[in-house]
């Protein structure tokens, strides 16, 4: 009856609604838009909204991750692994190339999903070593694990290809039909993490957010249920991982970088954290400008007019499209620290005010 109850709620709520409008619109604006370029754009969004809603996740249990690219490098090998391993069993032996279909869209879909849970398993043996760590304790050794699987990769670099780079296995062609199921892949994930907030077990996890010590006391097992907080984080990061990995085709040992662990957390700060659409919101604004500010006119207009003030970031050092993005995340945690959905709650706010205000104005 309470689960009913639960999920009567969050079929109501305004957030799922949200989610609701934002990926049925997602999935259709590339049938408007014929373009390469944004349709790419579109899919790293909403693959990394899934990646920036995994770790907004945990940290709403009250706990941080520094490494969680270790997840995402975890579903990506594996998925790719598995999903090539599949592919050969079913008699599709030495191609690289699958038609498309029912069987390879499966093939691909339960890859995808057995990456995560591999993910998750990792991330379960990480938590029962580390959990009972406070959260930038547990975010530290996080952090080092991601380092951790960078060597290991290369260890066994005869299974993972690390080094060189793992291929993957086209089950579904790269385009639209990619993309949708992305969208699907999205939609799900994120219902499901939001619906999981808004149960009893998001119920304890918010209290052990905010404070743990009283958490304890009124009886909820802090233990169990930040390990249970990390594993579904971890699931849904390798998700992610494989999803990115069947999108560029390709994996290797970089995508266990630092810079891969801090995009979610940044994703997250940029667009709200604790929220529902900040991760989204996040993973929009942030994809966009990275690659609109690597486009090869992009890149010479920057060139042209900060060149000459940095003339050694310019020739030397990273891309001048990198300082750009580094000012405007600047600008935004310091003049909107709640994220770009408190800039956007406060127009609406006063757009609505506004009207109320037209509304009783005597004629």
């Amino acid at each position: 009856m309470r689960l009913k109850q639960t999920l009567n709620t969050f079929l109501h709520s305004r957030s799922f609604l949200f989610i609701i409008v934002f990926f049925a619109i997602t999935a259709f604006i590339p049938l408007l838009i014929r373009d390469n370029f944004f349709l790419t754009v579109m899919t790293l969004i909403t693959i990394f909204s899934i990646y920036a809603a995994s770790w907004n996740f945990l940290a709403n249990s009250g706990q941080g991750s520094l490494g969680h690219a270790v997840f995402l490098g975890v579903g990506g090998f594996a998925s790719a692994i598995i999903g090539s391993s599949i592919s050969k069993a079913v008699n599709f032996l030495g191609t690289s190339q699958m038609p498309v279909g029912g069987l390879s869209a499966i093939i691909l879909i339960v890859a995808l999903l057995l990456g995560g849970l591999l993910s998750a398993g990792v991330g379960l043996l990480i938590g029962l070593a580390c959990i009972r760590l406070k959260a930038w304790y547990l975010a530290m050794v996080t952090f080092g694990f991601s380092v951790i699987a960078a060597t290991l990769s290369s260890q066994f670099d005869s299974i993972t290809q690390g080094i060189n780079g793992y291929t993957t296995t086209t089950l579904v062609t790269k385009g639209y039909p990619f993309y949708l199921l992305v969208v699907l892949f999205a939609l799900t994930s994120i219902s499901v993490m939001y619906f999981i907030m808004n149960s009893r077990i998001g119920l304890a996890l918010r209290a052990i957010h905010g404070n743990e010590t009283e958490a304890k006391m009124i009886g909820v097992n802090t233990t169990k249920y930040k390990l249970l907080a990390f594993v579904i984080s971890t699931f849904f990061a390798g998700l992610s991982g494989g999803l990115y990995t069947y999108f560029i085709r390709l994996i290797d040992n970089s995508i266990f970088s630092p810079a891969n662990s801090f995009l979610p957390l940044i994703m997250s700060v940029i667009g709200g954290l604790g929220t529902v659409p900040g991760p989204i919101i996040g993973s929009i604004f942030f994809v966009s400008i990275q690659q609109i500010s690597t486009l090869p006119s992009v890149v010479d207009s920057l060139n042209g007019a900060l060149g000459p003030y940095f003339p050694n970031v310019s020739n030397v050092g990273p891309p001048l499209s990198l300082l750009t993005i580094g000012i405007i995340l600047i600008i935004i945690v310091i003049f909107a620290p709640k994220g770009l959905i408190s800039m956007f709650q406060k127009i609406y706010k006063y757009l609505m005010s506004e009207q109320k205000n037209k509304e009783t104005k005597p004629k």
